[in-house]
């Protein structure tokens, strides 16, 4: 009668031994294929916002570009990332603090905004737009008035495509554009020095 309970009790170990070792032989799917694609790990840098330099964030929202565009005290460009996967973001958040990734701002003269009122303003700009799936600001623009953010504008030109905070000539707020305004773009950003400035090369 023993040796049958010591032999049952052996086997009922053995079989839970071989059931423990088929388990850890499973293959578990590795923390890198279960990450979101919006994993700051898997680009290499991450999105976060400064205290330093905060600024007082007004927009307005009845802002447009059509016509002579709307009045600022100054308008300064940014050269910086401004997406992270599917995320895209402008310049400066709603609380005033700027995006971490900027390489270099510089102010742009009064012909240099009257370029970008007159094509982000003319509802020919997005005529005809180069229709490519995807959107990676690199380019932003800020306008101040009275020390005060009133608007800014994100720009792709690898994407061909833009949003401002103040009504395109289109009427929308976010657009593709056509080649033409992407050359007219790019001279802007090859005049201010930035890091992204030539796509689509004939």
């Amino acid at each position: 009668m023993k040796s049958s309970l010591l032999i049952t009790f052996l086997f009922l170990t053995l079989i839970s031994c071989n059931d423990t070792t088929n388990k850890n032989n499973v293959a578990e799917p590795k923390d890198t294929a279960t990450r979101p694609v919006t994993d700051e790990s898997l680009f290499g840098y991450k999105i976060s916002w400064l205290d330093s330099s905060k600024i007082i964030y007004q927009v307005d929202t009845f802002l447009t570009h059509k016509g002579k565009g709307f009045l600022c005290d100054s308008v300064i460009a940014i050269d910086y990332t401004g997406f992270l996967g599917e995320h895209t973001y402008m310049p400066l958040n709603e609380k005033g603090q700027w995006i971490n990734t900027i390489v270099k701002r510089k102010k742009l003269t009064d012909d240099q905004l009257q370029l970008i009122h007159s094509v982000f303003g003319d509802k020919k700009s997005f005529y005809n737009p180069m229709m490519v799936g995807c959107y990676e600001p690199r380019l932003g623009i800020v306008y101040f008035k009275d020390n005060k953010v009133i608007g800014q504008s994100a720009i792709c030109l690898g994407c061909a495509r833009l949003e401002s905070t103040a009504k395109l000539g289109n009427g929308d707020n976010y657009s593709s554009f056509s080649e033409h305004t992407l050359r007219r773009l790019e001279q802007l950003c090859s005049e201010l020095q930035f890091s992204d400035c030539k796509h689509w090369q004939k």
